[in-house]
């Protein structure tokens, strides 16, 4: 999970260098054949990585609020060649950031096969929350394999 949140911070944070905006503004960045780490597999060694194509969108509005979201489609691999998984992979995520609370959510389906040729499905899923006070709220990750 923090590699997740580490990878979409990173680009969240690039994109959300003009945090104050004089007027609601949005920015889109498309991305093509970029290695995306989505955290742990849960199912096999090793964290799932999409290489694929993507699209980033952010919002700003004119108080200073923000919204961050990503998909990217591709090839799926884990960074531990010991399973063999390889296959078809889609992500999204979203970050939204007001005066209030912080959330950011992600979800991940994978379908391949393992170096043995039995298919695997692996749906990874999480959310991390945190309230006007800076607490956190809700911190939750899911990964199921089928």
């Amino acid at each position: 999970m923090r590699r997740v949140l580490s990878v979409f911070g990173a680009l969240a944070a690039v994109l959300l260098l003009p945090i104050v905006a004089q007027a609601t503004t949005s920015q889109t960045i498309h991305v093509n054949g970029v290695p995306i780490d989505v955290g742990p597999a849960g199912c096999v060694p090793g964290d799932l990585v999409i290489t694929g194509n993507g699209v980033l969108h952010q919002t700003i509005n004119n108080a200073g609020d923000s919204w961050v979201t990503g998909t990217i489609e591709g090839s799926v691999t884990t960074t531990d060649p010991s399973s063999g998984f390889t296959g078809h992979a889609a992500a999204w995520f979203g970050v939204e950031d007001n005066n209030q609370n912080f959330v950011t959510h992600f979800i991940a389906n994978s379908v391949g096969t393992l170096g043995n040729g039995s298919p695997l499905r692996i749906h990874q899923e999480g959310q991390f929350t945190v309230n006007a006070q800076g607490m956190p709220v809700v911190t939750r990750v899911t990964v199921t394999c089928s």
